[in-house]
């Protein structure tokens, strides 16, 4: 993956801690809610020690048997792409950052969150499905803007690492 500046690593860190406790509150309320269900279907009266163990040990078992294939993975054929020097002509400039699912299970990107109203992301909005590949178009309103351009997308998605930047830099003379 690209070197990050000082700024985008802690922008990552930021939208990384707030995905991790929404991650904690999901799987608790998930296996808080499983042992709950476990409890009242096996009756709360009668339920023996030995039942109860082994529910935790059946649920412990399931949780720990989620592994990286029963996730997707996305990588990209590139996280930078440098358009170079252009001029501005009225005509949107369009780039493409060609994916792939490496996972075992199908891909979902929730969302493309672009760092500036410049740009327009297309992204497919259907599973894509292991070893398939994808691309995210990206369109950049180049009128009246004048000098370096540097910009970050967060690709948002269910893979195994759930947001990857993307950078786009170039010359707008």
């Amino acid at each position: 993956m690209a070197q990050l500046s000082g700024c985008d690593k802690e922008i990552r860190q930021t939208f990384h801690k707030k995905e991790g406790i929404m991650k904690k509150v999901i799987i608790f309320a998930c296996v808080a809610t499983t042992l709950v269900v476990l409890f009242l279907c096996t009756g709360t009266e009668c339920q023996n020690k030995s039942s109860l163990s082994d529910n935790k040990k059946e649920t412990r078992v399931a949780l720990d048997s989620l592994d990286v294939k029963d996730m997707p993975v996305l990588k990209f054929a590139k996280t930078k792409y440098n358009f170079g020097t252009v001029r501005p002509k009225g005509e949107p400039i369009s780039i493409v950052f060609d994916f792939q699912n490496t996972g075992g299970v199908p891909l979902l990107i929730h969302k493309v969150d672009v760092s500036c109203g410049c740009m327009t992301v297309e992204f497919p909005k259907e599973p894509t499905i292991p070893r398939q590949k994808g691309s995210i178009t990206v369109k950049i309103d180049s009128k009246n803007r004048v000098g370096a351009f540097n910009k970050t997308l967060f690709v948002k998605s269910n893979a195994t690492e759930d947001v990857i930047l993307l950078r786009i830099v170039g010359q707008i003379k």
